[in-house]
């Protein structure tokens, strides 16, 4: 029996969620580029946990840390409150790029990415996608 533990340990390890279902999945487009970025934003369904960024034509998904999550207007009738929240890339080199939107529920809503740089890219829902639970340029493993 005790030589089965390390076997089963490294079973319930593989079988750590990890795929795009523990996801919630969004396609974005940036706004007013000449050519568009277009990003797939993965958040963590059951966590405030950080999440990742996929650039199209990137060369792999970049680990988000959750930095701050703000209630900005509370919304009465059971709606859910209007709420900024700020992510992090998390890079070998440290924290690079940072991510700010709004969101009210599943509508998100002024998503920006802040450059290290300075710099600000606007993105919207990429209305092609809605919906789909992965973006059409990915792989069907998400990345």
């Amino acid at each position: 029996m005790t030589r089965r533990l390390p076997f089963l340990f490294l079973l319930i390890v593989a079988a750590s969620p990890a795929s795009a279902d523990q996801f919630n999945i969004r396609c974005l487009t940036s706004v007013g580029l000449t050519t568009p970025l277009r990003i797939q934003l993965g958040l963590p369904s059951d966590s405030d946990g950080g999440g990742y960024v996929l650039y199209q034509g990137g060369s792999g998904p970049i680990p988000l840390k959750m930095l701050k999550v703000t209630e900005l207007r509370r919304v009465y009738g059971g709606r859910p409150s209007e709420m900024e929240t700020q992510l992090v890339e998390i890079t070998p080199a440290g924290a690079a790029g940072r991510y700010v939107f709004t969101s009210q529920g599943a509508i998100i809503d002024d998503f920006r990415s802040i450059r290290k740089d300075g710099s600000l890219v606007k993105f919207v829902d990429d209305p092609d996608e809605l919906g789909t639970g992965r973006c059409s340029w990915t792989s069907p493993g998400g990345e």
